[in-house]
């Protein structure tokens, strides 16, 4: 669910070209059995940890979701980056951490509020969903990069953009075998394929394709190398 807060850092009041801290987060909790994870958008101090685990576990216990076994964790920074959380006496010495939790001194109790009206979904026989706030607007439309934008691509003569270079073998391979083919390829910055995949490996089954591999996987790789700046042509490796 989202969460709406508001900043009280000076950051908070920078809003060009977009704002300069979050000002709606991801909360989280979820349940295995006796084993509660909670998923914090910001980073705790121990002692906020230690506060927020406690007061959550007790909330657990005296709304009857879990019983006196019942198991809870912090895990974070995820889905959004909120800064730290810090106590209000850490917050009041404003040494790193406190200077750093940049909705206010009273974070943790927000936060500790917000995952508590959580607890009742957590519940064997719960029913429908917790409210949520708006999510946030995207605006990776407006972030600034200083990084200059491709100059030119483009295929060698008699090419295009794709073609084969170096097709996989006709052969079988063996188990350890590292599989590669080359393409004409462009600068990569063209697209940065966000939420995408630079490549994908397809098999085919039952006479359809199936995708088993993208560039997420570990045991592929995508190498682009430039080989000519004037002409602007380049090669694309696949391995695998």
């Amino acid at each position: 669910m989202n969460f709406a807060l508001a900043d009280r850092s000076s950051k908070g009041f920078a809003h060009v070209p977009y704002e300069w801290a979050p000002n709606t987060v991801d909360v989280q909790m979820l349940r295995v059995g006796n084993f509660v994870m909670l998923i914090m958008p910001g980073e705790l101090t121990t002692m906020a940890g230690r506060r927020m685990r406690e007061a959550l576990r007790a909330k657990l216990i005296s709304s009857g979701v879990l019983g006196s076994d019942a198991y809870v964790v912090i895990a974070g920074p995820a889905n959004t980056y909120a800064h730290y959380v810090t106590t209000r006496e850490e917050y009041s010495v404003q040494r790193y951490e406190g200077a750093s939790t940049i909705f206010g001194q009273f974070t943790l109790e927000a936060y500790i509020d917000k995952y508590s009206s959580l607890v009742p979904f957590l519940a064997d026989n719960a029913t429908g969903t917790p409210p949520s706030d708006p999510a946030p607007v995207d605006q990776t439309s407006k972030a600034i990069s200083l990084q200059t934008g491709v100059v030119f691509d483009a295929p060698p003569i008699g090419k295009s953009f794709g073609a084969v270079l170096v097709d996989v073998n006709s052969t079988p391979y063996l188990v350890g075998d590292t599989v590669s083919a080359q393409f004409v390829g462009a600068n990569p910055r063209n697209n940065l394929r966000l939420e995408g995949t630079f490549l994908t490996v397809d098999q085919l089954i039952d006479g359809q394709w199936k995708t088993v591999r993208s560039d997420s996987q570990p045991s592929t790789i995508y190498q682009w190398v430039r080989v000519n700046t004037i002409l602007g042509t380049s090669t694309v490796t696949i391995s695998w």
